[in-house]
């Protein structure tokens, strides 16, 4: 299996995992233009709406906001191990997750929200 086949792959899981632990929500997911992100398995999804950020746009990709508060989580540190390092990324993704004020304001771009129809 090639590198966009298995790419393909794990984004159709990961899909599948939102889908199983949202089963009473419309869910929005926002990619990139990346090729493993345009099968059908990802467009083909009644209760998933999929937005695609134009080609080389990052300052539109609303995961580098969210990414950006992990890396402060984790910044100026030495972890004594992986799985030390990998405790305090789930806790701060947690925390984050848990915040639906705060994740908004990370990740609600005004082009998202009009765009879902929230505007």
């Amino acid at each position: 299996m090639g590198f966009e086949e298995n790419t393909s792959s794990l984004v159709a899981l990961f899909l599948n995992e939102l889908e199983k632990h949202y089963p009473d929500k419309h869910i929005i997911v926002v990619f990139d233009n990346a090729g493993s992100h345009q099968p059908k398995i990802v467009r083909e999804r009644a209760r998933m709406t999929c937005v695609f950020l134009p080609p080389y746009s990052p300052e539109l990709n609303p995961t580098e906001r969210f990414f950006e508060e992990i890396r402060k989580a984790t910044a100026n540190q030495i972890f004594e191990t992986l799985d030390t390092q990998e405790a305090v990324i789930e806790k701060t993704v947690k925390l984050l997750s848990g915040d639906e004020e705060k994740m908004k304001r990370l990740v609600g771009y005004e082009w998202i929200i009009k765009q879902i129809g929230m505007g």
